[in-house]
């Protein structure tokens, strides 16, 4: 990141008090960029049922490579875990509200909420050459089936 900027590492680490803060800011800015933001973006839209397949649709076509650094980094950093603990916790509750909004039940939601994230997680684990990226129609037609 230094030499991206064109500074020394030395003064890039001047902005930090110590490499934690470093990891906490890092992190946070991560957070925000790919969930309190997107977060904020639904909870503008009307209330349809249509959102949980918008949700879908962002999760599934944004770039993976950011997600999937930060769960490497995470196997091997206990701070780092920490927080990718808090995040998945976020978008979990988010899509289990998406679906309770329709509806379902808070044990079922609960439920289908963790196959929506784990097929996300799992599709973003897939090497993007290996399988055709799923639709905007298969999104709708999916989350169609997971919130009735």
């Amino acid at each position: 990141m230094a030499q991206d900027l064109g500074v020394s590492r030395g003064s890039f680490y001047w902005h930090f008090r110590d490499i934690r803060e470093f990891k906490r800011r890092l992190l946070n800015h991560w957070q925000q960029q790919t969930t309190d933001e997107i977060i904020a973006q639904m909870q503008s839209q009307d209330r349809d049922s249509q959102r949980l397949a918008e949700l879908m649709f962002r999760a599934y076509s944004s770039n993976p490579h950011l997600d999937r650094a930060v769960r490497f980094w995470g196997n091997h950093d206990a701070q780092v875990q920490k927080h990718l603990t808090k995040v998945d916790r976020l978008r979990l509750a988010y899509i289990r509200d998406l679906l309770l909004d329709s509806g379902i039940d808070a044990e079922e939601a609960a439920t289908r909420a963790r196959l929506i994230y784990a097929a996300s997680l799992g599709d973003a684990a897939i090497a993007p050459k290996a399988a055709r990226p799923l639709s905007k129609l298969d999104l709708q037609y999916l989350a169609s089936v997971l919130s009735q």
